[in-house]
Formats: structure tokens, sequence, C-alpha cells
């Protein structure tokens, strides 16, 4: 069965290195908006009979990316794909697995059912903000992680004085993972959210004064948990040569000026969304076009054995 990768708007960088590790001439797809701003997807591709890989991340604006993806899957099985797998290294909706007052909606199972009605027969994601998401869809699920490449990034640069923080208790599976690649101990800081922005610190569990903090997260929206952690961790008496570790680099609202006012030694991230501007702060980026293509690869190889 002939293979057929096509991108979205939200990333092209990322489809065209995914292409290229994959070897393969990206497929047509023009995306544009009616003067009303509908958007109007027109597959040029010929995909009749094909398995086809639609890439699409969904960092901001978030909805209008979401809708451009429906669009791409409806397009593709209008036109007769055999196969259509989402590839969506970022999941937007996907903090919204709970319900914490009984007055909110379920975000993330809503994506779900629109994802799955468009005609999605696989999806492909990457460090979910909660594994939970997962159980809101009916159809399989491949949960990628970018920590393993993250981790070995950080082994060129760590040292027996850093230790590996978690901002919040959601956050400690995921130091614990680092932490444990690394032969490093753990510290927990206890938040408290006030708001989508604004986050207080009120205790750290863990020994951190003199050492060289490894924040790691899933993911950077406004930077609010992260500005509030390495506060504490510094009332602490920390060293203040913080590192910032997140697959997810949203860096939406006030996050470029937080993070800059923190004593910021380098932030650690992938290309799972593109980078808004230029941070005036150390950004190191992790490329992960070779696991994405890695999975690709293996999927359109279990399909044929299947």
């Amino acid at each position: 069965m002939r293979v057929v990768l096509m991108s979205g708007s939200s990333h092209p960088a990322l489809g065209a290195a995914v292409a290229k590790v994959l070897n393969l001439e990206q497929g047509r797809c023009v995306v544009d908006r009616f003067p009303d701003g509908e958007h109007h997807v027109e597959v040029a591709e010929e995909v009749r009979g094909c398995d086809v890989y639609l890439l699409q991340t969904l960092g901001p604006p978030v909805d209008s990316h979401l809708m451009e993806l429906l669009l791409m899957v409806d397009a593709c099985r209008r036109r007769g794909a055999a196969r259509v797998t989402a590839v969506v290294p970022y999941l937007a909706y996907a903090r919204h697995d709970r319900r914490e007052t009984g007055r909110e909606p379920l975000g993330a199972r809503l994506v779900a059912d629109m994802i799955q009605a468009a005609g999605v027969d696989r999806l492909v994601v990457m460090d979910l903000h909660s594994p939970a998401v997962e159980g809101c869809f009916k159809l399989p699920v491949e949960h990628l992680s970018a920590m393993p490449l993250l981790a070995d990034h950080l082994l060129r640069t760590a040292t027996p004085t850093s230790v590996v923080v978690s901002p919040d208790l959601g956050a400690v599976k995921r130091a614990e993972h680092y932490a444990a690649q690394l032969k490093l101990p753990v510290a927990v800081i206890h938040k408290h959210r006030m708001s989508g922005s604004q986050v207080q610190a009120r205790s750290i569990t863990g020994d951190v004064k003199g050492c060289a903090p490894i924040l790691v997260d899933d993911m950077i929206s406004t930077a609010g948990t992260i500005e509030a952690a390495v506060n504490a961790l510094l009332e602490a008496g920390c060293a203040p040569e913080v590192t910032v570790v997140a697959t997810h680099a949203l860096l939406v609202g006030p996050a470029i000026d937080r993070l800059h006012r923190l004593p910021l030694r380098r932030l650690l991230t992938t290309d799972s969304v593109p980078l808004p501007v230029r941070p005036p702060f150390q950004v190191e980026v992790v490329s992960i076009a070779p696991l994405l293509a890695r999975s690709i690869e293996l999927l359109r190889l279990g399909s044929q054995q299947g």
C-alpha cells in the first residue's frame, strides 16, 4: 500500500523534517481561508487506496489548527484513502481530562469524539499531559515520549550537584523517569493554582540547597508554574543556575518575559510545536522528527503484516 505523508499549516518545518527522514516527498495539500474566515482545504494528492499520515500539531491558534486537521481528514476520506493516521505531536485540550467543579465540559473527550467522527483510524501523540486522555479515544492511540531523547541530551551537562525537580505533584512520575536515567535525586514542589496563569508554590519536598535544579514538565504554556517553582527553589537556597526541560514549549502570553526574568541557564525542549519567537535566553531544541518517522514506519509495517 502506498504511503502518503501530508502536513497542515501548524508546523510545516517538522513535516518536512519527517518526510526527509522517511525519504518521502510530501503529499500536496492546499490550506487557505475564505474571506469570511472559514478554512478551505483541498487535498491535491492522489490518496485513493493509500495509507495516509496527516501531521498537524495543535499549538496556538489551537482551534484553527484543530479544525484544519478535521477538514484534512474528511477530505482524505472522501478521496478514498484506505487508512488515515493523524500524527499530532502536541494534542490540545489534553489538560481537560476531568471536571474539577462539575460545571466544566470534558474537553479532552469532546476533541477525541471530533477526531474520531472525522474519520481518523489511528492517532499518534507525544507526552500527553495526562495518560488518562488515551481513554477518551475508542481508536488506537500510539503514545510516544520525548523524555528519553531529552534525558540523553541532559546527560552531557548534568553534574553530581544537580537535582531533578517536579514543579507540581502531577509531574512526579515524569521527574522520577528523568532522575532514574540521570542517576540524580528528586525534589517535588507543592503548588496551588489560583488561575490559568497564576500559580503559588507552597512547599518543597527534598533537599535542594546548593543544588543546580533541573525542572521537568510536559509543557510550558504561560510559564506561571515554572516561575513559581523557580522562586520557591531560590528561596530554599538552590544554585541560581536553572535548567528547564519540557516537551512542548508553547510559550504563550507572558511566558517569554517570565522566563527571561529567571536565572535560567537554558530551556531544553523539542520541536513538537514551533517556537513563537526567538527567546532572549538560551534554548536548545531536540528534533522529534526521527521519533515520529520511526513510529510511522512501524505502523506502516504493522498494517502490511496485518
